[in-house]
């Protein structure tokens, strides 16, 4: 009865987006009005159908299947495969390094001798052959540094020989029963390409270190639900570390991908196109570092969303043969999300050109256009929040994407019109990572919107009194709820970094009251 319910407010939801959508389109385009609104009104029109696009996609895909994690088969002790482990290093410190060697060393296997530990050195330190051979590593290097980690990893691939591959971030440390939790998979299935588990971290997330620590890790819902959702399309998305990739696999798929950033992303793309299967877990296996300094969360994902954007175009999503259309479909949303920072820029623009200087990208009877627009907002927004246990927030989502836009939609307007950036920055961990500061630039575009929607909504009110309320109304609410979420995003700015005292990984779930009442208060 209850799965029934919930199929059907999702349905209704999808109907009120649907409903939104055509009467957009048939009532409120300012084809009648200047030029610029015109263009103002296409872009905002089409930015909503891609935005009905992905709620239908994450509609059919994620909230309508039963979202249950496999689990590996049991296998005899003796059926237990060879596997090469891969740790990547550049330039993370000796201690951070360490670590990990030492967690991937204590990895539980029903034959030692079948486990193959390689550091792939590309900051050739001749100090980390000490170190490797210390944990029973063998030290790799190459002569060049090409194609960064990709190009480190395929040439590991030509040194080694084992049909298995798990690969680790420097900083990710996997437990002891990591491989006995994925390799089975692979077991009499030779389809499986690879076994794709969460990343988890040991200290709060950016977010967390900067808001409020009853949040979910940022990342948690992407994980632990879209990606366990991801298995039934056959497109999950491989993440570049706590990874076991199948050798065969990598083969037909040319290796790890050398035509982006984002090898990982591409990489499982590619290996799924040649008809071998992803698999996503929910079991966190592995522990890593999260960053500690907006610089450097900054820097990682705009080379997260970059690299998504040099994949879609270095191999066409929608011509790229091999892709069925539910995995081109689920692609395409997953690297067009990374395109927020200029939605909610746009989001945030609109309103304050209308009030300085009355360009009308919508138009339309106030009342019909509110009923319709609340009610597909409102029931995505909050209702399938709350069907979805907690696990989802909309609000935090928005909270996280504002605070990076300024900084992404400039990232990512670059890599689309072809400034493209083919460097691979290293995500400081370690040593490199005791930076907690904030990012003077993203505070200052923080203020400049926050004052420009103060100044807009006073403007608007001045203007009311001469047009009266039905013109301006929507926009002075739209000002008025961005300016609260820039003031989250300035406590963001303004808060340092903590490391709060006996902090858990993955303690918190969902998203409750606590996850707002924290915001005033952090807690230690």
């Amino acid at each position: 009865m209850v799965k029934k319910l919930k199929l059907l407010v999702y349905l209704i939801s999808l109907a009120a987006t649907v409903v939104y959508i055509g009467y957009r389109l048939a009532f409120t385009m300012p084809f009648n009005l200047y030029a610029i609104d015109i263009i103002f009104g296409l872009i905002v029109i089409i930015v909503e159908l891609i935005e009905a696009l992905e709620f239908g996609v994450y509609f059919w895909h994620v909230l309508r299947p039963e979202k249950v994690s496999p689990k590996a088969p049991k296998i005899k002790d003796e059926d237990y495969p060879d596997v090469d482990v891969f740790v990547a290093t550049y330039n993370e410190d000796e201690d951070l390094l360490a670590k990990t060697l030492e967690a991937c060393s204590k990895m539980k296997y029903p034959s030692k001798k079948k486990v193959h530990i390689y550091l792939c050195d590309d900051g050739h330190r001749d100090s980390l052959k000490k170190l490797a051979k210390k944990y029973g590593a063998e030290h790799i290097v190459r002569d060049n540094n090409n194609f960064a980690k990709a190009g480190n990893y395929n040439h590991a691939l030509k040194v080694t020989n084992s049909p298995y591959i798990a690969i680790f971030d420097a900083d990710m440390r996997p437990t002891p029963d990591f491989l006995i939790k994925t390799v089975p998979f692979f077991h009499d299935d030779e389809k499986v390409g690879f076994v794709q588990a969460p990343q988890s971290f040991n200290n709060p997330d950016i977010f967390q270190a900067r808001l409020n620590k009853q949040t979910p890790f940022e990342q948690d819902y992407f994980y632990h639900y879209i990606q366990i959702a991801r298995n039934k399309t056959n497109s999950v998305i491989m993440c570049g570390t706590n990874c076991v990739l199948s050798r065969t696999a990598l083969k037909k798929a040319g290796g790890f991908a050398q035509a982006t950033i984002a090898e990982d992303v591409a990489t499982g793309m590619l290996i799924e196109r040649k008809g071998f299967r992803g698999i996503a877990i929910d079991d966190v296996i592995a522990h890593g570092e999260s960053v500690n300094s907006v610089p450097a969360f900054l820097k990682q994902r705009s080379r997260w969303g970059r690299g998504c954007i040099q994949t879609a175009k270095a191999y066409g999503i929608f011509r790229f043969r091999g892709l069925k259309l539910s995995q081109r479909l689920d692609y395409f949303v997953a690297i067009n999300y990374w395109c927020f920072g200029l939605k909610r820029m746009l989001y945030m623009i609109l309103p304050l050109l209308f009030a300085f200087i009355g360009i009308i990208a919508i138009q339309g009877d106030l009342v019909v256009f509110s009923i319709i627009f609340f009610t597909q907002y409102l029931l995505k927004r909050f209702v399938i929040d709350w069907l979805e246990r907690g696990y989802k927030s909309s609000t935090w989502s928005k909270i996280y994407e504002i605070i990076q836009a300024p900084y992404m939609a400039v990232v990512i307007f670059g890599e689309l019109i072809g400034i493209s950036s083919k460097k691979f920055s290293v995500t400081p961990k370690g040593n490199n990572n005791k930076k907690r500061g904030g990012d003077l630039r993203l505070t200052i575009a923080h203020l400049l919107l926050f004052g420009a929607n103060i100044a807009g909504i006073v403007v608007a009110a001045i203007r009311v009194q001469d047009t009266g309320i039905n013109l301006y109304l929507i926009p002075i609410i739209w000002m008025a709820i961005n300016t609260a979420y820039l003031l989250f995003a300035l406590l963001f700015d303004f808060r340092r970094s903590r490391q709060y005292k006996n902090f858990r990984p993955n303690a918190v779930k969902h998203y409750g009251i606590k996850s707002y009442l924290g915001l005033l208060k952090r807690g230690s």
